[in-house]
Parts: structure tokens; C-alpha cells; sequence
């Protein structure tokens, strides 16, 4: 599943230089005390922990070739971002298999440092490893957030090796008048009606090993963006035991398989299931999400851009019963774009809307002046996300969106009432935009 297109060359010096690093490091965990370096044929084995980081070493090695071999590394800018892909990748599995404790979880966050996946830009992702079948309480605040969401997974939806196996909609969490929510995660067989007044309960089937809190937010400005905080059920006052040799050994290969399938994912789903997929530059038919396993009530529709010089992709959308309905761009490595000091997303309240009713959106790598400008920061080829939540019914035909390449000096020719807004307009919007990540991200 995992196979990125063309043959990866060799790992490159700065590569091979800090894998010997690594192996110099493992190789001084092996040897007693002996200066680093110094094991030869005649040394023992290595103990468990340094073959583990040996064997995180190699994983680097093949992501690297996995990344250099891949159909997104094209450009000086796309090859960049894909050495950004690989490093952003090795956190993310850092984070989530090296650290997480189900007993004492914490909540950990995709946010604009790491990014990946697809990620939505007006979305606060937090994840936790936690236990199935065990009672956890998940509690916080709403803040300026449109929507909450909860979902439950077993193993690795994203890589093709897991589900989803417990979901609650906004509509389904009690809210305080304040914004506060309370929610239990409960075994099987519990009585999710009985809940405590103001807690919503959804079951954890034995299976179930993370949950994921997505607030999502619609209007990016300066309240506070509320939070979310996890504990498992009577250990809120137990000491955390440490752990051993074998346990991190074993957590620094579930790391590297991690990182592996992490890294040679997603830029694989890109060209499968957008380039080849469909006609470049083409808008393909919205697609009800819970008929194919996701959330209920949410829609997506996607596209591929290659933009040649001189031209623009102008996407047309209309306004629909969806509670949020927004539009985005990805590189090819499947990370979202910079979304704090350029405008790379847009949701239905941010932007203008034509005198025919429609949203027009125009993604080009240079400004030209049309309010609803989504920035590619110099890059000419990526993709395009469209996601409406909380959907009544269904989505008609007709308001599907579409998408036309066209002339850059030619855009007033198919926007209706096409108008333009200063260089100091757009710097408002973008000290806006930081403002409102600052405060989302505690950063």
C-alpha cells in the first residue's frame, strides 16, 4: 500500500552523517562504558535499547529514500517541504508512540508546528492513547468554536489499519451555559442514558485505543478558543510507575514502524486518490462521508492544481445547510499550507460573496487582488480541500462546486462583481489570522 513513485536514491551525507550519529549513540549504550564508537566484531551485542535505536536509524534512512523518491518531489520548494514532511513526520510519531501513557494520558495537539494528513486549518486536533473498555473522563470548554467533535479509533484509520468505533456530534455533547462540557467514555454495557446531569457518556468498545477532540472553529478572532483535558477514571491520584528497558525498546520500534508508514503514506493517498483520480485542475462531486464510514452530516469534495504561469484556478461554491463549510490547500505531501501569516484556508464567513449568490475563490501563487485570494506561497502544484459539517439532508447537484483555469489579468471576466482590496487590507486580515493561532495554540 505504502509505495511512493520512482526508485529513492541513496540517503544523501547530512543524512549518513547523522545516522552515524545515532549508531555511535547506540553503540555507546552497548558497550558499558566504553567510549562511544569503540564496539568491534569482538564486542557483545548490542542490549535491546540500542538495537531499538538502531533500528530507528534505519527508518530514517528508508523514509529519507521514501521522500527522494516520491512523485511530490518536484521543485526546490516542493523538495524543501518534503525534508519538512520527513522531520514533521518523525515528531508526530515521537509523540504519539513514544510518550503517550493510556494510564495517565495527556492530550496532544496537531497544530500549525506539525501539521500532516490533510490537515484543516480551522480545526484544533487533540489526540490520547488511551484503553478500551475502561472509563475516562474528557472534559473542557467550547470557547469561540463553532463545532465539537469526539471521535474514537482502534489502531490506524489513516494508514488503512484501524476504524473508527465511536463518534459524537456537536449536537449530541451537553453544554453548559458557560461552554463547559463533560464527557465519560464507558465500557460496554453501560447505561449511557443514566449519565450525571450536564456529562454525555459514549461507549469504548474493548478495541478502541485513542480519541480525538476536534474543535473547529469558523471565525478566527481574538476570545478565548476553550480547551480540552483528559484522565483515566481513578488514577487521577496514582503514581505513574516507570518503565523498563524491554518497554522503551519496545516503544522505540513502534516509533520507527510508525514514522515508516507515517512518511510514505500520504504523499502515496495524494497521488492515488487526487492525481490520478481525477483531471488536474478539476473539482470532483461533493461525497456524503457517512455513507462511506465517517461522520454524520459531513461532506467533502477535493481537487489536484497544477497552475501554469500567468494562470489561476477559480473555485466556485455555494452556500448550503452545512453549519461550517470551508475550503483549504495542501502541498503534495499532504500538509496544509501556512495558515497563521498567509491566507491559505477559507471558511463561508470569511469570505465575500458574489452578486449571484456564490462563493468564488481564486488559488494562485501571486496576489491578484480578488478578496477571496487563497495564497499558495509560491507553489504551483498541490491540493484542495472542501468540507461542509453539520449537513441537513443532502447536498443537490447544483450546488456542487466547479472549477475553471483561467488568465490572471482576465479574472473580472468570470467573477461576478469582481472587486479587489489593498495590500493593507490583506495585512489586516493576516495579523488577524496569527492573533487567533497565537491564542488556538498557547503559542
Amino acid at each position: 500500500m505504502f509505495r511512493p513513485s520512482g526508485s529513492p536514491p541513496t540517503s544523501t551525507a547530512a543524512t549518513a552523517a547523522f545516522l552515524t550519529s545515532l549508531a555511535l549513540l547506540g553503540a555507546a549504550c552497548a558497550t558499558s562504558g566504553s567510549p562511544a564508537g569503540e564496539r568491534d566484531a569482538g564486542a557483545p551485542p548490542p542490549d535491546e535499547l540500542a538495537a531499538a535505536l538502531d533500528e530507528l536509524a534505519a527508518s530514517l534512512e528508508r523514509a529519507e529514500q521514501s521522500v527522494r523518491g516520491a512523485a511530490a518531489f518536484g521543485s526546490d520548494l516542493e523538495r524543501a517541504r518534503g525534508y519538512e514532511y520527513l522531520l514533521r513526520s518523525m515528531i508526530q510519531s515521537f509523540e504519539a508512540e513514544l510518550l503517550p501513557d493510556p494510564d495517565f494520558p495527556y492530550f496532544r495537539v496537531l497544530d500549525f508546528r506539525l501539521r500532516g494528513g490533510g490537515d484543516n486549518p480551522d480545526q484544533r486536533y487533540a489526540f490520547a492513547s488511551i484503553r478500551g473498555a475502561v472509563p475516562y473522563r474528557v472534559f473542557g470548554e467550547l470557547g469561540s468554536a463553532r463545532r465539537l467533535e469526539v471521535q474514537l479509533y482502534s489502531g490506524e484509520p489513516w494508514a488503512g489499519t484501524g476504524k473508527s468505533v465511536g463518534y459524537l456530534a456537536f449536537e449530541q455533547i451537553a453544554l453548559a451555559p458557560d461552554g463547559s462540557f463533560e464527557i465519560e467514555l464507558v465500557a460496554p454495557g453501560t447505561d449511557v442514558a443514566a449519565a450525571p446531569p450536564g456529562t454525555t457518556r459514549i461507549v469504548s468498545p474493548p478495541e478502541t485505543t485513542s480519541v480525538m477532540v476536534r474543535h473547529i472553529f469558523d471565525v478566527w478572532d481574538t476570545r478565548p478558543t476553550g480547551g480540552v483535558h483528559i484522565d483515566r477514571i481513578g488514577y487521577e491520584g496514582r503514581r505513574q510507575p516507570g518503565r523498563t528497558s524491554a518497554e522503551m525498546a519496545q516503544r522505540m520500534r513502534d516509533a520507527a514502524s510508525d514514522f515508516e508508514k507515517r512518511v510514505a503514506t500520504w504523499p502515496w493517498f495524494v497521488e492515488e486518490r487526487y492525481v490520478k483520480a481525477r483531471p488536474v485542475n478539476e473539482v470532483g462531486e461533493l461525497v456524503d462521508t457517512y455513507l462511506l464510514g465517517g461522520a454524520r452530516g459531513r461532506w467533502m469534495g477535493n481537487a489536484h492544481f497544477d497552475l501554469p504561469p500567468g494562470k489561476a484556478l477559480v473555485v466556485r461554491t455555494w452556500p448550503t445547510t452545512a453549519k461550517y463549510q470551508a475550503i483549504q490547500l495542501t502541498d503534495l505531501w499532504f500538509d496544509s499550507l501556512e495558515y497563521g501569516n498567509q491566507v491559505s484556508s477559507l471558511t463561508s464567513t470569511q469570505v465575500v460573496k458574489a452578486p449571484d449568490g456564490a462563493y468564488y475563490h481564486v488559488i494562485a501563487p501571486e496576489d491578484p487582488g480578488y478578496p477571496n485570494w487563497l495564497d499558495t506561497g509560491g507553489l504551483t502544484r498541490g491540493t484542495m480541500l472542501l468540507r461542509f459539517d453539520g449537513v441537513q439532508g443532502e447536498i443537490p447537484k447544483a450546488l456542487h462546486p466547479s472549477a475553471e483555469l483561467v488568465d490572471l489579468d482576465a479574472l473580472a471576466e468570470h467573477i461576478p462583481g469582481f472587486a479587489t482590496v489593498t495590500e493593507a487590507e490583506r495585512a489586516r486580515v493576516r495579523a488577524a489570522r496569527r492573533h487567533h493561532l497565537q491564542i488556538r495554540s498557547n503559542r
